[in-house]
């Protein structure tokens, strides 16, 4: 089956909760929901002793939203690092890299959420004006809203789920634009280097000539940026970069560009290269791509 973007942050979801449940010894109790389908992913988890450790560091073309209801965890976002608290609600923007990590061992319970605004119908500009991270604790209409979606997941069949989560989406992003908010969430800053680092490749994401031309904008080594990612993003700067410019060039090719033109706009310099990548990342080639 070909790999939308949609169905990769699908994927690496499971791969998340697998983690806690296999790997890490997390349990989940009875109280937890989720949905997945080509449009939607929702998952509502409660785990009994999460442990301490890193997942899921990861980046796609869609939105996605952690509500954060219990646990000890810090949530990085780029270079930005929050330490989360109860009924806190995070943003995550397209193309941004992000992870979660639990900080101790403690019991865990979270929303996930990965929207697309297009597929769903959902005004983008209603998304782009909500904070990055906020706190809702104290908001009875953004609260009771995240448990009509566990009553209306128990209660309906997928099909009417379907129909129903644009809407409760969209009365979400209306409530957190209408809702004034205290601004008493600071990001921690890692590293003022990898902040560095980051602007200036996000900035010039598709001219980059390769990872020495970031280690000389910054007067330091290969070898220090890279243990610089590794030790902040726990991803590698070759893969950071190649990751984005995958996404971007999978987005234009979906509206309908050839990717024959795409893959130099997205800083690519070989089209075999292009081409393997693309495959080793969706599982299809380019010309396989979705329309939207």
């Amino acid at each position: 089956m070909a790999k939308t973007a949609f169905y990769i942050a699908f994927y690496e979801l499971l791969c998340y909760y697998n983690i806690i449940h296999v790997k890490y010894g997390g349990k989940a109790m009875g109280n937890g929901s989720g949905y997945g389908s080509k449009k939607i992913i929702f998952n509502h988890r409660v785990l009994k002793n999460a442990k301490r450790d890193t997942y899921s560091t990861h980046t796609h073309n869609t939105y996605e939203l952690i509500y954060f209801l219990d646990g000890d965890a810090t949530h990085v976002i780029e270079d930005r690092r929050y330490k989360l608290r109860r009924g806190d609600l995070i943003i995550i923007r397209p193309l941004q890299y992000h992870f979660i990590h639990i900080d101790s061992e403690s019991d865990y319970e979270r929303y996930d959420i990965l929207i697309d605004p297009e597929a769903h119908g959902i005004d983008s500009g209603l998304i782009k004006d909500c904070p990055e991270i906020v706190n809702i604790l104290d908001n009875p209409l953004a609260v009771s809203l995240f448990e009509r979606l566990d009553f209306y997941r128990g209660e309906l069949e997928d099909r009417d789920f379907d129909k129903l989560f644009p809407s409760l989406l969209t009365e979400l992003f209306y409530i957190l634009n209408l809702t004034p908010y205290k601004k008493d969430i600071e990001a921690m800053t890692a590293s003022a280097l990898l902040t560095e680092a980051l602007r200036y490749i996000n900035d010039n994401l598709c001219t980059l000539s390769g990872i020495s031309e970031i280690a000389k904008k910054l007067f330091i080594s290969e070898s220090y940026l890279f243990r610089l990612f590794k030790s902040e993003l726990h991803q590698t700067p070759k893969k950071y970069i190649r990751d984005k410019r995958l996404l971007m060039a999978q987005r234009m090719i979906s509206e309908g560009k050839k990717p024959i033109i795409v893959y130099e706009k997205c800083g690519f310099s070989d089209y075999t290269a292009f081409y393997r990548s693309y495959i080793s990342y969706f599982g299809h080639a380019p010309s396989k791509e979705k329309h939207s």
